[in-house]
């Protein structure tokens, strides 16, 4: 796959052949932050990381800081040869292991946008905008992407502002709603 836009741009990222590894295609990458527009200097989390495609992505576009969750060794191991190989270790955290654990330790902590590829059809994208509120991680915006099958019930103090579908593939916009 290759990086799409910004001072990464063209480069290839191989990624493992791993059970249940879904990258975002680059259609939906291109609209996501297209949506998004600007990345100069934003925080962002990246959660359900899988190969860190998204996370790329963003610190090519300018993001500051991107710190990435994933629980999956080979996965994590992909991720920090990139990381190291691209000379990329000033601009993104990568954190191994599950998200549950990785929200309690971020307590606290505000992200300009948290972006969230969860595994399809599992509830976890539903669950996800009160985990949040539980373990008190803020966001300016949250993307949380699913199959457009699923139409998630957001839960209580969370608005979706917008849900764009791409064939298979729909991202959720949301932002507290207080």
């Amino acid at each position: 796959m290759r990086i799409t836009a910004g001072s990464l741009r063209g480069r290839v990222m191989h990624i493992p052949p791993l059970p249940g590894l879904r990258p975002t295609p680059a259609k939906v990458r291109q609209a996501l932050f297209n949506i998004l527009h600007d990345m100069d200097g934003i925080a962002m989390l990246d959660l359900y990381a899988g190969s860190g495609l998204m996370a790329l992505e963003a610190i090519s576009r300018g993001a500051g800081k991107v710190l990435s969750v994933e629980m999956n060794g080979r996965a994590i191991q992909h991720m920090r040869a990139i990381r190291a190989d691209w000379r990329l270790a000033d601009a993104w955290q990568i954190f191994a292991g599950k998200v549950d654990h990785a929200l309690e330790s971020l307590s606290g902590t505000h992200f300009d946008l948290i972006f969230a590829d969860p595994p399809y059809v599992q509830g976890l994208a539903e669950r996800l905008p009160a985990r949040l509120d539980a373990c008190m991680v803020r966001c300016s915006q949250l993307v949380i992407e699913e199959a457009s099958r699923v139409q998630p019930v957001w839960p209580a103090g969370w608005l979706c502002t917008a849900a764009r579908r791409y064939g298979d593939t729909t991202l959720h916009f949301l932002q507290r709603s207080d």
